[in-house]
Parts: C-alpha cells; structure tokens; sequence
C-alpha cells in the first residue's frame, strides 16, 4: 500500500462550496489532523467539483481563503438555469437500452457534443477564477474527465503535458450545460459521467478519506457503488456524504452560484461534526 488519498466527489458549485466548509470544519475542530492529511505526502484525486477543490488544495491556497471565496457576493462563476428533473429524465431516455457502461457515456457524450452551451471561451474564463495557483506542482494530483466520443476515462496529471486549467474545465464540464473541453485532439466532459467519485483511482492507497456531496442513497440506490469502495480493500476507508441540511442548501439548482454560501455553511457544520471521527480514523 502506498501513502493515503484525499477523494472528492462532484458536486456542482454547490459540491465545490460544502467540501470547502467540510474541511474547513474539520480543520477548526482538529487543526493537527488537517494538516497530516494535507501536508503528508498524499494522492489528491478530483472529480468534476471535486477536480476544483483538488486542485486549490494542491496548491496550497489556505482552506480559509477557499472559504471566504464562497461566502462572497462577488464571483467569476457563471450561472445556468437547469431543471434537475429534467435533466435527469434526459440522461435516462440516453440510457435506455444500452447495453454497457461505455455505451451509456458515449451516448451522454453525443448530448454534450451537440449541446449549445456558453462559449469556451467564457467557461475558460470563469475556471481559471477557481484556481489561485493554475500551475501543476510536485502534490500527487490525479483529475478525471471522459473522451465524449469514445466514453473512455481520461486521467489527468501533472506528467499529461495537460494545462491545469483545462484538466479542471473538461472534468466539470457537464454534458449539456457546459462546452465540451478539446485537449489533445480529444473533447471531454465530465469525470462525473463515469462515476460521481471514481473513488476505485484511490485503489492501492491506505488510508482513504472520500467526500461526496449528496447522500449516501438516492431513490436509484447507494450513490458510491458497492465495487468502488471494494476496490479498495484492504484499505481503511472512511467516507463523509452529504446531510439533509446540506441538501436542503444545495436547493434546486447545484449550478447556480447563489447556493455557494449556503452549501459551504452547511459543509461547515458538517466538518465540525465529523471532524473527531476524520480524526481518529486517519490516526
């Protein structure tokens, strides 16, 4: 086993929001295991939300900070109008009959290839905002997005000649919403088309720490797959979701950018709450 990860889930810009404030709680309460996470020699690995707080977390940007971003009024984001029942009765009818994973994501992947979206250009614009240090360092950062042509998981890190900013943009970039992000000849979307997590990259690191924001079950069942936290084995995996008051912040809308200060209140708390037990279990 090699040294322990950091796994952060998306999450919209709600997700980017409540996993600041979680961690930010956890560091209130237990300053010391904050910093033998984030100092010890780790893997940081980001999915769409998760890929920008991974990211500013790599380099170095003071969790403080990162928090006082959210609550401000003042933002680069930019806001969508999206109706989540709507988008998810798309994302079913694109999967029906398919008849494997990699169908399904290239299905999605024709959706956001032919979807109008802002401009690149825009998008680009508000991802660099995200980012205080837009560079890769020496921190073991792994970011995650799909080809939306072929549905394969492209893996993103400092040794990928990739510019940050754009691992960053094509693993947020939500089929549908936002511009597929061209890198190497290849369009990507979101990492979270293949999993919300891809907490299975994290395999062969001990111990594993995973931040998901939503709840541990939906009405189609547990959000982290049963195979991805098996995948780790053998492990210690201790994973911190989502709570009703987090859900209740992240409201209807997890890409509006009004819902950043509450949902990173609400990941506050939940930091404050958890942060014995993050504690304890990272020893």
């Amino acid at each position: 086993m090699t040294d322990g990860a950091l796994v952060l889930g998306g999450g919209g810009l709600a997700g980017i929001a409540w996993e600041t404030g979680v961690l930010l709680g956890i560091q209130e309460r237990e300053p010391d295991a904050v910093r033998r996470i984030l100092d010890a020699p780790i893997t940081l690995i980001g999915t769409s939300a998760g890929s920008a707080v991974a990211a500013q977390l790599a380099g170095g940007t003071p969790l403080q900070q990162l928090f006082d971003a959210q609550l401000a009024e003042e933002t680069a984001e930019l806001s969508v109008d999206i109706d989540l029942a709507e988008f998810g009765a798309m994302m079913v009818e694109a999967m029906a009959g398919v008849t494997s994973p990699s169908e399904g994501r290239r299905r999605i992947g024709a959706i956001a290839l032919a979807a109008h979206t802002p401009s690149p250009a825009d998008r680009r614009a508000a991802i660099t905002a995200r980012l205080p240090v837009q560079t890769w360092g020496e921190r073991r950062l792994i970011i995650t997005a799909v080809d939306a042509e072929t549905g394969e998981l492209r893996i993103f890190d400092r040794e990928s000649g990739v510019d940050l900013v754009d691992a960053v943009g094509a693993s947020c970039a939500v089929p549908g919403i936002w511009p597929v992000v061209e890198i190497q000849g290849h369009k990507y979307m979101d990492g979270g088309t293949r999993s919300i997590v891809n907490a299975d990259l994290a395999a062969g690191s001990d111990p594993v720490l995973i931040m998901v924001p939503a709840p541990a079950e939906s009405a189609d069942g547990a959000t982290l797959p049963r195979a991805e936290l098996d995948s780790l084995a053998p492990a210690r995996v201790h994973v911190v979701y989502a709570d009703d008051a987090s859900i209740s912040a992240f409201g209807l809308n997890p890409l509006d950018s009004a819902v950043r200060r509450p949902a990173a209140l609400a990941g506050l708390e939940v930091g404050r709450r958890v942060a014995a037990q993050v504690a304890e279990f990272w020893g």
